[in-house]
């Protein structure tokens, strides 16, 4: 629906620049430019590929949410990839200005690579952008300081969103079992690296409370001595 409403306002921009006497360069070619039905084609692809690559990629890392920025550059890779094949193979639109239209394999797969790489650049440029001016890039949250140094020290920082998503704090690592990681979505051998991280650290704070302090202890040149005074 939405392309093929930008294809009937481009079609209305055409016919009034072609009426005025000094008629000014319009864009006739291009991915997001032509007729309603092209246009509608290739925003279709477009969203359906990036949308569907982008969720798969994400099941794939294991991760959720709308700010991954590598499932996202994934998704929009795919995406230009798809595009530049729609526009170039299906219809007849003209290329853009200043670009020449492939016509043979090996032109169609460079400009569907060439074109996937600048959207995927272009869409991880301005996620780093935005996460900066929101603060999303956080790396120290107080609540979950003991948790993301847990994560980084195993290797599995990706997994810091699914303790957020599960709201499990600092407060909560002693009380960790399986089926409290099993719902945040964590993976059989990731959940074994953290219980086994949660059990050891359990063990080291017990001996370490068991330890008198060093003030406890008597003066090492006093023990076994007996003092007499005159």
């Amino acid at each position: 629906m939405l392309g093929y409403t930008l294809g009937l306002v481009n079609q209305n921009l055409e016919k009034q620049a072609a009426s005025m006497p000094n008629k000014p360069a319009t864009m006739q070619g291009g991915s997001f430019s032509g007729p309603p039905k092209v246009l509608a084609l290739n925003l279709a692809v477009f969203s359906a590929v990036q949308s569907g690559l982008t969720l798969a990629v994400k099941k794939y890392r294991g991760v959720e949410g709308n700010d991954d920025i590598p499932s996202n550059m994934a998704g929009m890779f795919g995406a230009g990839m798809s595009l530049s094949l729609c526009t170039n193979l299906v219809g007849d639109a003209p290329a853009a200005p200043g670009q020449t239209k492939p016509t043979t394999p090996a032109g169609y797969a460079t400009d569907a690579v060439r074109t996937g790489a600048l959207f995927a650049c272009l869409n991880g440029a301005f996620m780093k952008v935005g996460q900066m001016f929101t603060g999303k890039n956080a790396t120290t949250d107080v609540y979950y300081y003991h948790t993301n140094g847990m994560l980084a020290a195993l290797g599995l920082e990706k997994y810091e969103k699914n303790f957020k998503r599960g709201l499990l704090t600092d407060d909560t690592l002693a009380l960790l079992s399986d089926s409290a990681l099993k719902e945040i979505k964590i993976p059989p051998g990731p959940r074994l690296k953290i219980l086994n991280y949660v059990e050891a650290s359990k063990k080291h704070m017990a001996a370490y409370a068991q330890t008198p302090p060093a003030y406890a202890q008597p003066p090492a040149q006093e023990q076994g001595t007996g003092l007499t005074h005159a």
